[in-house]
């Protein structure tokens, strides 16, 4: 078997429908959607609030929050059957080979320990690399985010940074362990407009350096031309079109587009 490369099939969502429990009975949320993800691209979800995008996201790594389900349909992940997977099956991919970069840093980390070793976390917990090693490659990935003062930054709280920094330390924990998949549930959402931009360039530079296949969940269009190189439109929980961002952007074929 030849090792995978850019371009190769990663992740096939096929027919996917989850369900939502509220109100004392169960809504269809996603309405039977496909999606194909390769390796280095990134896939732009877009969609007005309620259209199902983070749900989609999150089902992409085998997961649904409390609350849904999903009901049917065939979920691959580089030859792996991720709808018949067990739970601890799952929790092996996730943080190792699936990482999520939440739309909330803050929340994200634990006030009371230092940003480096939240960083590495996953990676040592993983056996993907020992401490020491995923430590040095921490402060690279701390380097190659453009935070500044990388090899100390990382002695720091939470509270101790700016919520575009600590954004940034967060897409480092995310790429430590090297995933195949990330999935970007709009993580600048919360930051500045100038500080946005910035935050976009150096999460495209480093998904761009290690190959790392991505879905890049917003609302806002003009971020996610900044990112994808492919974008799907949600609406309902269905599909509106899917095509290259160059054509979306010129000519969409739908009017909801």
């Amino acid at each position: 078997m030849s090792d995978p490369k850019k371009g190769d099939v990663l992740l096939e969502m096929k027919d996917v429908r989850i369900d939502g429990f509220s109100d004392e009975r169960w809504h269809q949320i996603i309405k039977g959607v496909d999606l194909t993800l390769h390796r280095g691209e990134v896939l732009g979800l877009i969609g007005e609030s309620g259209a199902g995008k983070s749900t989609l996201g999150k089902a992409a790594m085998g997961y649904a929050q409390p609350g849904c389900k999903i009901k049917s349909g065939s979920l691959m992940f580089d030859g792996i059957d991720i709808m018949a997977a067990t739970e601890a099956e799952k929790r092996e991919l996730w943080g190792s080979r699936m990482a999520y970069v939440a739309q909330s840093a803050a929340a994200s980390f634990n006030p009371a320990h230092r940003l480096i070793g939240q960083t590495v976390e996953s990676t040592v917990a993983h056996g993907v690399r020992p401490e020491a090693e995923a430590r040095e490659d921490a402060v690279d990935l701390y380097r190659q985010l453009s935070l500044p003062d990388p090899e100390n930054i990382g002695d720091r709280y939470p509270h101790q940074v700016s919520g575009g920094q600590l954004q940034r330390v967060m897409t480092a924990m995310a790429m430590s362990p090297r995933p195949d998949l990330i999935i970007f549930d709009e993580p600048t959402t919360a930051l500045d407009v100038t500080t946005q931009v910035d935050v976009l360039l150096s999460m495209r530079a480093i998904v761009e350096e290690f190959d790392t296949a991505a879905i890049y969940i917003t609302h806002d269009l003009a971020v996610v031309a900044q990112m994808a190189d492919r974008i799907k439109v949600l609406r309902y929980g269905e599909e509106v079109e899917d095509a290259d961002t160059e054509t979306m952007l010129k000519a969409p074929t739908q009017d909801y587009t």
